[in-house]
């Protein structure tokens, strides 16, 4: 099958997570992706886990891309990028605000030439504002955006930050990026005209907060629910509930008493007795294993589940029925990389090949866009220009 996105050129010029994950979605879609890299290369190569062949972690959000590599610092370097760049439907870039405009490839440059150019920039901030050239990373976002306050208040211990382990903010970002790309690419189609695209980490991470973001714009003395673990006999389930339906299922499991317990047998007591509840819930897990209380549960229809480790998700046969992964090969052996968290019915939406070594299409993309013969190609290679 062919991809949704089969015929579209990416110009890429990401690094780290945000913007690279947003340009696997697109390869993932069909776009040729071309990574347009500095001599050291995207600095995710040397991340762990690394292998002899390179970073895995560099390749799950690079796989299936095209890796060139340019001296932007060079005024011929930046003359072939615009060059490239007129050939392209897309560019994205996530460098601080400003630097794409010195180095002469910013939208309006790159626009000239080319109309129809859909042009995303992602960065901490925004283009705009007074906090725009401050430098940002996940853990920065996460703090500055409310995200972590809201999810510390959500803590029986709330006396000190979490510790930032998942890079939520990146990757919500490059998958807005990745929606707002091809929301431009339809308003191209239709009009002929291409737009400009700015993506914030701050903005994103606030997304996760919609909700809690309008708790102090009122006075009311209520919280958002939460939901809190329970025991089992090894480890802990979440049991979610929120229906009378689920909590009725559940009690009958659990211990039917609890139906005509006026604590807990409408949800406007039951949320002021919740640790009561609770309590009643874990006397019923602590005596099974955690599969067996989310298997039994989830089998009357009582949302619970058990804490995955990331070896369970690997294995896990569902997630294998769906198609969810993608099996590369490094050169270090065969491993799996999540594909894209949706599937076309009638379009290939998986990883389309491995990540690229650095510079491993400098020569091919420079010829068949470019016209670029071997002689020229040399040259270019002995000034240090590509590589």
């Amino acid at each position: 099958m062919t991809g949704p996105l089969d015929g579209i050129r990416v110009l890429d010029f990401t690094a780290m997570v945000s913007g690279p994950y947003c340009t696997r979605l697109l390869a993932d879609m069909g776009a040729t992706v071309i990574k347009v890299e500095a001599e050291g290369g995207d600095l995710l190569r040397h991340a762990v886990p690394l292998g002899a062949a390179g970073s895995r972690y560099f390749a799950a959000f690079n796989a299936g891309k095209q890796s060139i590599v340019i001296d932007l610092k060079s005024p011929q370097g930046v003359a072939i990028t615009r060059d490239l760049a007129a050939k392209c439907d897309v560019v994205v870039e996530n460098f601080r605000p400003g630097v794409m405009q010195k180095l002469g490839l910013g939208y309006d440059a790159l626009a000239a030439s080319n109309p129809p150019l859909v042009y995303c920039s992602i960065s901490g901030f925004g283009q705009t504002g007074p906090m725009k050239d401050w430098p940002a990373y996940a853990p920065i976002v996460h703090a500055l955006s409310g995200f972590d306050h809201v999810f510390t208040q959500c803590q029986e211990d709330a006396s000190e930050p979490p510790i930032a382990g998942i890079q939520v903010a990146d990757v919500l970002t490059g998958a807005f990026a990745f929606g707002a790309v091809q929301s431009a690419l339809i308003k191209r189609f239709r009009t002929g005209r291409g737009d400009y695209i700015d993506a914030t980490l701050i903005e994103s991470a606030m997304a996760l907060i919609t909700g809690d973001l309008q708790m102090p714009q009122i006075e009311t003395d209520a919280r958002i629910q939460t939901f809190k673990a329970v025991r089992a006999q090894d480890g802990f389930v979440m049991p979610v509930i929120l229906t009378e339906k689920a909590f009725e299922s559940l009690c009958r499991i659990i211990d039917p008493r609890l139906l005509d317990d006026p604590r807990f047998n409408h949800r406007v007591p039951r949320a002021k007795h919740m640790a009561e509840f609770r309590d009643a819930i874990e006397a019923w897990t602590t005596q099974r294993s955690a599969r067996g209380c989310q298997d039994t549960l989830m089998a009357a229809g009582v949302p619970c589940a058990r804490y995955a480790t990331v070896e369970d998700v690997l294995a896990d046969p569902h997630l294998d029925a769906r198609g969810s992964f993608t099996a590369l090969d490094d050169g270090d052996g065969a491993f799996r990389v999540n594909n894209a968290p949706f599937q076309f019915r009638d379009s290939a939406t998986a990883i389309r090949g491995g990540a690229p070594k650095l510079g491993e299409h400098t020569a091919t993309v420079l010829a068949d866009l470019l016209g670029v013969d071997v002689d020229r190609l040399r040259s270019l290679v002995a000034a240090g220009i590509v590589t």
